[in-house]
């Protein structure tokens, strides 16, 4: 994934859990994903100048283009194409390829398993047409071909591929995104285009944090991992690696309002700041009737937190959801928070900001919205959950957040323009975690962290509701 990544290698930690959360409930189990470089064959010719000789070659004639997807356009006018018949068809490889297509463009692409031959096609290892059955006999396992066939008109051709695992076919379309697909110009690649590559595949193995903990996160402090989430659990780590085992430990919660608790404990966040922990977490009044964001103080990761808001700091006519801190630049602390689909106009989920006091104890701002959870070509559903920032080492300001595309549950990244708040909002083409990565589980709510060694780590919950292998 070429995208702005957050680390140069990105390594994915699933936490999972069974309770009650923001989305919906279900058993998960958790995974550590690590993502291998991918590899594209290529020639590179070196030009040699000896001492007063310079030889010179003509410029290679452009061979042209075939232009799958040209801006503008509502609909690809490629039909990706799959054999139904064999052992294993793989539909799951062409409807992640519509997904690419779909994410980049915004363009919807018909994906067809008939046996009909169009003047448009991109092809995806059909062992019936000759041309991607030669390329297939020549892969070994784990590898892809991408080879182009020109049509007898202009606008008319075929994109041919060869795959041998899902993993190679999803490092295949990424790299015919990465490489020919730009905004400008649209989707397009070279009519003597003929590679072959190797996948880079998303390893997915269980981890020990299996302790049904939805909506993690993870601090580290003193080399000690704390694993919060929904319910106010809490696991700790004292092994100082990752790979060790976590152990439920009791926090003790104090409510300014506890006559009030109507329950929804859901995504605590803990934070370091200024020398004491904080903890952002949601829950439901049971007076009002509305969810909403609450901070609670403590000197240790093992609390006790006590709450310092006085109640819900959101507005009270809202249901808000999945707080989390925010320093912006000149060091004013934010809350960022969900404004809930079920309180909001045409019930359309949407992210909010408001400032903070010193002492993090009320706003002392007016919440604004960042963004609708409609806004994205992907998104399947109104939600907002699990706000997450993160600054760049360049000053580009993200924000990790989950909505549900076609696939389920996922992981998307938002970039604010001006690296604050207050910028204007786009949103990443790749997505950061989503089921077609893998075509295993789905997942989301997710925050990054870095492990004792300084190693960059996502966690999130995955599945999202239960499967036949992953129950409660």
């Amino acid at each position: 994934m070429k995208h702005s990544r957050i680390a140069a290698a990105l390594f994915l930690l699933l936490a999972v859990t069974a309770a009650a959360g923001c989305a919906s409930t279900g058993a998960e189990t958790t995974a550590l994903i690590t993502e291998s470089e991918e590899t594209v064959q290529t020639t590179v010719t070196e030009e040699v100048t000896e001492p007063e000789t310079v030889t010179t070659e003509e410029t290679p004639e452009d061979p042209g283009e075939l232009v799958i997807w040209q801006p503008g356009d509502k609909r690809c006018n490629f039909t990706i194409v799959y054999d139904k018949k064999g052992e294993n068809p793989p539909e799951a490889e062409a409807l992640m390829f519509a997904a690419m297509i779909k994410n980049h463009t915004g363009a919807e692409t018909k994906v067809s398993n008939t046996t009909s031959v169009s003047k448009r096609e991109i092809v995806i290892s059909s062992t019936r047409r000759a041309e991607t059955a030669e390329m297939l006999a020549s892969l070994e396992e784990g590898e892809y071909a991408v080879r182009v066939l020109p049509g007898d008109a202009e606008g008319e051709g075929k994109l041919l591929i060869a795959t041998t695992t899902y993993a190679s076919a999803y490092t295949c379309a990424e790299y015919l995104t990465e490489n020919f697909f730009t905004e400008e110009n649209g989707l397009r690649v070279p009519l003597d285009l003929d590679v072959k590559g190797k996948e880079s595949q998303l390893d997915l193995r269980d981890s020990t944090i299996n302790k049904k903990l939805r909506d993690p996160c993870i601090l580290v402090e003193d080399g000690v991992y704390y694993a919060y989430g929904t319910g106010w659990k809490c696991f700790k780590n004292t092994s100082g690696k990752l790979d060790g085992a976590f152990k439920k430990i009791d926090i003790e919660v104090t409510l300014a309002h506890p006559d009030t608790d109507g329950g929804s404990h859901w995504a605590p966040e803990v934070h370091k700041y200024n020398g004491s922990y904080y903890m952002f977490t949601t829950y439901l009044n049971s007076k009002t009737n509305h969810r909403g964001c609450i901070i609670l103080k403590a000197d240790s990761p093992k609390g006790p937190f006590v709450e310092i808001t006085d109640g819900h700091v959101t507005p009270a006519g809202w249901d808000a959801i999945d707080g989390t801190l925010y320093v912006d630049p000149d060091g004013q602390p934010w809350m960022v928070f969900v404004h809930e689909w079920t309180s909001m106009p045409g019930n359309i989920g949407a992210f909010a900001a408001a400032k903070l006091s010193d002492d993090l104890t009320h706003f002392i701002s007016e919440p604004i919205e960042l963004f609708k959870a409609n806004e994205p070509v992907w998104a399947k559903a109104n939600i907002t959950d699990g706000c997450f920032m993160y600054t760049t080492e360049q000053g580009d300001l993200l924000m990790l957040w989950s909505n549900f595309d076609e696939f389920g549950y996922s992981v998307a990244v938002a970039r604010s323009s001006n690296g604050r708040l207050d910028g204007e909002w786009t949103h990443e083409k790749d997505m950061l975690y989503s089921k077609y990565m893998t075509n295993v589980y789905d997942g989301g709510h997710a925050m990054v962290f870095r492990d004792t060694d300084g190693k960059m780590y996502i966690t999130f919950h995955s599945p999202n509701t239960a499967t036949d292998d992953r129950m409660i």
